[in-house]
C-alpha cells in the first residue's frame, strides 16, 4: 500500500490503509470536493489495493525491468507546478478549483469518462489525482495560436487534463512535460526516483480540429505512466504527435475512438532512448462509424542499453464499413546492446474497408553510410545525418510550427 508518512511503520498494513483513506478525505475536503468525487476517489483507491501490477513481460523476445514500487511513493509531497500560455481570448481554461466551482457537471461526466479506472496505475491516478486543468472550446470558435502548457512534476505526480470542443471549433495544445531537478536549496535532486502520472481525456464536436502534441522530458530516474485518449464526432480531425525522451521507463498509450461519419485521425509518435531507458508504447484507433480514417506512424531510435515495446491496433467495427486504417512502426537501433520489440494488429469486422500495417526493426545502413563519408563528412556527422534523415518524414508531419523546430533541437541534442 501506499504510504504519506515516512514515519510510520512498514509492517502496519491496516494503519496504512486508514491513513491512506484519512488523507484523501482530507485532501477532498481541503478542495471542498463534492461526494460524488469523494466517494470515486474511496471506491478507486480500493480497487488499486486489490489489483496485481503487470508483469512487463512480453512473449518471449523482450521483458522490461519496470522496478516499480508504488508503495514506496509519498503521495504529500506538493503537486505540479503548472504554467499555462494562453493568446485566444475565447477559450475558456480552468484549474480544478475553478472547474469543481462553476463546471462540475462537466466534470461529473466527463472526468475518467474514455480513460476508465480499469488497472493498476488507472486506479492509483483516479484515488490521488491531484491537479486538472479543463480547456473549453465554443462552438465555431477557431483559436488561432497554440496553447501552451508546461508543467513541472514533483515526486510523485498526478495530473489530468480533459479538452472538450463544441461543433466546428478548432484548437491547438503543446504540452511540455519535465521535472523538477532542483530542491529549494538549489541542490540537484536527478537522483531520487519518481513518479508521474498524467491522463488526457479529449471530447471533439462535430466539424472540429484538434492538434495535440506532448513533449516528455522527465529525468531519467522517473516512471512515467500517462494515457491519452479521445472520442471525436462527424467530420472531426484530431492530430497527435507524443514524443518520448525523458524518464527512466514510460507506460504510454493514445487512443483515438471515431464516433462520427467522416472523422479522421494522425497519431504521430516519436521516441529517442539512451542509456537504460525503456519505452512501453501503444497506439490504438477504434473505428466506430462509416468512412473513417486513421494514420499510426511511429519512429524511434534506440542506443546505449535501452529498450522499447511497441503495440498498435486498428480496430474497424462492423458498421464502419468504408473505413481506411494504416500502422507503421520503424526503429533504428544505434547500438549492440539496445532491444526493440514491434507488435502492430489489425482487427477488421466489415469487409468494404481498406487496411494496412507494417513494422521495421534494424541498423544503420552501412552503404547509406558509407557513401556520406566518401563526400566528406566523418563517422560521427554521417551517423548524425542518417538519424536526421530518419526522423525527417514523420517531423515534416507535424502541423505546429514551434513543435516541429522543438522535435529537430532535441533529436540533434539526444545524438551529441
Amino acid at each position: 500500500m501506499l504510504y504519506y508518512h515516512t514515519k510510520m511503520k512498514h509492517n502496519a498494513l491496516e494503519t496504512l490503509e486508514s491513513n491512506n483513506e484519512y488523507f484523501i478525505k482530507g485532501f477532498s475536503e481541503k478542495n471542498k470536493e463534492p461526494e460524488w468525487m469523494l466517494n470515486k476517489r474511496l471506491e478507486a483507491y480500493h480497487f488499486f489495493k486489490e489489483s496485481q501490477m503487470p508483469n512487463f513481460i512480453y512473449g518471449l523476445d523482450i521483458s522490461l525491468n519496470a522496478d516499480l514500487s508504488l508503495d514506496a511513493l509519498d503521495i504529500k509531497k506538493p503537486k505540479s507546478e503548472i504554467k499555462i500560455k494562453n493568446a485566444n481570448k475565447d477559450v475558456i481554461i480552468a484549474d480544478y478549483k475553478e472547474m469543481l466551482k462553476n463546471y462540475e457537471s462537466v466534470l461529473r461526466e466527463k472526468f475518467m469518462k474514455i480513460a476508465k479506472a480499469n488497472g493498476k496505475f488507472t486506479y492509483f491516478h483516479n484515488a490521488f489525482f491531484n491537479n486538472l486543468v479543463f480547456v473549453y472550446v465554443p462552438k465555431n470558435v477557431d483559436a488561432k495560436e497554440a496553447i501552451e502548457v508546461s508543467t513541472t512534476s514533483h515526486d510523485a505526480a498526478f495530473d489530468h487534463l480533459i479538452i472538450l470542443t463544441e461543433d466546428n471549433a478548432q484548437v491547438k495544445l503543446v504540452e511540455n512535460y519535465e521535472s523538477k531537478t532542483f530542491n529549494k536549496n538549489g541542490d540537484k535532486k536527478d537522483d531520487k526516483n519518481g513518479y508521474a502520472s498524467k491522463i488526457v481525456e479529449i471530447f471533439a464536436g462535430n466539424s472540429s480540429k484538434i492538434d495535440y502534441g506532448n513533449v516528455q522530458l522527465l529525468n531519467e530516474n522517473t516512471a512515467n505512466f500517462t494515457i491519452k485518449k479521445a472520442i471525436i464526432g462527424k467530420n472531426s480531425l484530431i492530430n497527435w504527435i507524443d514524443c518520448c525522451f525523458g524518464s527512466r521507463i514510460t507506460m504510454s498509450e493514445v487512443t483515438t475512438i471515431l464516433n462520427g461519419d467522416n472523422a479522421a485521425t494522425n497519431n504521430y509518435g516519436i521516441f529517442f532512448g539512451n542509456k537504460s531507458q525503456q519505452f512501453d508504447l501503444v497506439a490504438n484507433s477504434i473505428h466506430n462509424a462509416p468512412h473513417t480514417t486513421s494514420d499510426i506512424l511511429t519512429k524511434g531510435a534506440l542506443s546505449g542499453s535501452s529498450k522499447c515495446v511497441y503495440r498498435g491496433l486498428v480496430k474497424i467495427n462492423q458498421n464502419a464499413f468504408g473505413s481506411n486504417g494504416y500502422q507503421k512502426e520503424d526503429t533504428l537501433l544505434l547500438s549492440n546492446n539496445a532491444v526493440a520489440d514491434s507488435i502492430p494488429n489489425l482487427e477488421i469486422d466489415n469487409n468494404d474497408v481498406r487496411c494496412t500495417h507494417g513494422a521495421s526493426i534494424g541498423r544503420i545502413d552501412k552503404e547509406k553510410l558509407f557513401y556520406m563519408r566518401s563526400r566528406g563528412l566523418n563517422e560521427k556527422q554521417a551517423t548524425k545525418e542518417y538519424v536526421r534523415g530518419f526522423f525527417e518524414p514523420l517531423i515534416q508531419k507535424i502541423q505546429i510550427k514551434n513543435l516541429r523546430e522543438k522535435m529537430n533541437g532535441m533529436i540533434e541534442k539526444r545524438m551529441e
